[in-house]
């Protein structure tokens, strides 16, 4: 089955774009960062422990509180912008069993940060993606993705991992 971008939107619009009918008692309410100076040491120990939290342990408290702005920009056309939208969406899509999230890749290079993953159980093939966050101190200000699923009619062999 082949999956259009229009389709791929869809999909992360219903996982990110979900706040209203996110229920507060299904879904903590999460605490936005507040910006302090950080050295570029401290923004990669920051990242990393984000990305651990987020793609290995799928735990969205761990990973955004204190960490993700309140005015955090979502440049993914599907989803809105703010801490709270990406806090809801993000917990629901990661409550999914099926999602299974492979790190491939991640380089720190202050203030932005970039992960290379393999996702598995989100669209119908495997899913590649790249994730990349802007930090302002201690804060993720700004995150771009991309993603692709792999075509069946590929014009080439060459891996999507």
């Amino acid at each position: 089955m082949r999956t259009s971008a229009s389709t791929l939107f869809s999909v992360l619009a219903l996982a990110i774009g979900l706040v209203e009918s996110a229920s507060s008692q299904t879904i903590p309410k999460g605490v936005p960062c507040k910006v302090h100076h950080a050295s570029p040491r401290t923004q990669k120990a920051i990242f990393e422990a984000y990305v651990k939290a987020m793609y290995i342990e799928k735990n969205i408290p761990k990973a955004f509180n204190n960490v993700v702005a309140a005015d955090y920009i979502q440049h993914n056309p599907a989803g809105p912008d703010g801490f709270d939208a990406a806090y809801v969406g993000l917990s629901q899509l990661l409550a999914n069993p099926e999602l299974e999230v492979q790190i491939l890749h991640l380089a720190f290079e202050a203030p932005y940060g970039w992960v290379h993953l393999r996702m598995d159980g989100f669209q119908p093939n495997a899913t590649a993606g790249l994730d990349l966050y802007r930090m302002n101190g201690t804060c993720f200000q700004e995150h771009w993705d991309v993603l692709q699923e792999r075509p069946a009619t590929a014009l080439n062999d060459h891996p999507l991992f």
